[in-house]
């Protein structure tokens, strides 16, 4: 009977300390892919604002608003003025186009 016994103890230490080793594993593991899924985060923030400053120097004088868009994608925000000209808004800068939707302005992006 004390034998049974023993080996019962014995099977049930060796699956716990397996059971606590796989779950340190996963542990490590899931704080692994938060430390990624963090610096993928900050790399996509400098790429694109790297790109919207690449795009911004790009910028002439006399652009078709379909030029602009297939570079810049779509505005935050339109507006009209009364005399025909547009505006469009970016996240860090604004666009004006003439009435005729040619690039007339544009602002600087805010850079932090």
């Amino acid at each position: 009977m004390s034998k049974k016994i023993l080996y019962i103890i014995v099977i049930i230490q060796f699956f716990t300390v397996k059971i606590m080793a796989e779950n340190s594993s996963y542990i490590e593991l899931e704080k692994r892919i938060e430390v990624l899924e963090e610096q993928v985060l900050e790399l996509k923030i400098k790429v694109n604002k790297k790109s919207s400053i690449t795009k911004w120097k790009d910028l002439k004088l006399g652009l078709s608003k379909n030029k602009i868009q297939t570079s810049f994608g779509h505005p935050d925000r339109k507006g009209r003025f009364s005399n025909g000209e547009e505006f469009w808004g970016f996240q860090d800068y604004t666009l004006k186009f003439d009435k005729n939707g040619k690039l007339k302005n544009w602002s600087k992006p805010f850079l932090n």
